[in-house]
This record gives C-alpha cells, sequence and structure tokens, in this order.
C-alpha cells in the first residue's frame, strides 16, 4: 500500500477529459446546477494574461448568455485582487476544486489556465488550456457554445418511434 501511495505523488495529475462530469459540489456552489456553463480557471486578477482573458470573456458575456451559457471565472485567494468584470468571479478555497479535477500546474508553479465547457448535466464538453494565449480561451469556448446550440437534443424514445413510421 505504501508503494502506491509513492507511487500517486509522482504521477502527472490529468485534468477532466470530454463526457466527463464536473464536480456537483462546485456547480452548485458557483450557481451552475441544471445550467449550460463555461468555467474557467486562471491565476490573478491583477496578472496581465489574466486580465487579458477576464476582459476578453467580460466582451464576450453578451454572447454566451444569449446562447444560454453562464461563465464563472474561478481563481485562489491569493489571486482575487479585484477585477471590474460583469462575469460572476469565484474564488476556489486552497485550490479545492483546481485539486480536485487535477488541473496541473504550469511550468510547476503556475496554476494552469484551463477553460470547461459544460453541458446542462454539467458533463464536460469542452477543455482548453493555454497559459500563452488568454484570448484563445474564450474563442474555443464560443465556438463550443456555438456548436452545442445548434446540435439537436438527443431524444432517444422520438428517434425510435421514428424508426417505426419508416
Amino acid at each position: 500500500m505504501m508503494a502506491s501511495t509513492a507511487n500517486a505523488l509522482f504521477m502527472p495529475l490529468q485534468s477532466l477529459a470530454v463526457g466527463e462530469s464536473f464536480p456537483a459540489s462546485a456547480l452548485s456552489k458557483w450557481g451552475l446546477k441544471g445550467k449550460k456553463g463555461v468555467v474557467y480557471f486562471y491565476g490573478a486578477d491583477d496578472a496581465p494574461s489574466c486580465s487579458k482573458q477576464n476582459s476578453a470573456f467580460d466582451e464576450s458575456l453578451p454572447e454566451f448568455k444569449a446562447k444560454g451559457f453562464a461563465v464563472v471565472g474561478v481563481r485562489n485567494a491569493k489571486g482575487a485582487k479585484g477585477a471590474d468584470v460583469s462575469q460572476k468571479l469565484v474564488v476556489d478555497e486552497d485550490d479545492e476544486v483546481r485539486n480536485e479535477i487535477g488541473i496541473p500546474k504550469d511550468f510547476f508553479l503556475l496554476g494552469g489556465r484551463e477553460t470547461y465547457v459544460l453541458n446542462s448535466k454539467g458533463e464536460v464538453e469542452l477543455v482548453f488550456n493555454s497559459q500563452f494565449e488568454p484570448e484563445k480561451h474564450v474563442q474555443k469556448a464560443l465556438a463550443m457554445a456555438e456548436e452545442m446550440q445548434e446540435a439537436p437534443a438527443q431524444n432517444p424514445i422520438a428517434e425510435l418511434l421514428a424508426s417505426f413510421s419508416k
């Protein structure tokens, strides 16, 4: 048992993948339970690249809302310096959620910059990770929101009934 614990300490963290569920407790706490949403993790409100990312999400918020998506930015307590944006910003105390979902640190130091697009069931539809392209997080999330809006709702019963009428 000791060896498996030691091995786990040296295994790289893996973040959530498409199709996996985002932690329900975080969705509830952040007001996303039962809603389509974009959750983006970043470092600090006052860091230049983080400010760019926050501003880009802020500018695109009307587009996300029109597509039925809520947007939540997540940083730790040290990074909460105050940002003048319209989207909801929350503090992930002690990086609890970041650690639970396994967002790896960039360069062994910086909190990973990762964006998740979630369906209304809390399932991950998109994961994007890039420390150096903060605005691209918004572009990728908007593209996925558009794709999800255009995708017809899957109704297995309706599909089954339709197959009998052919």
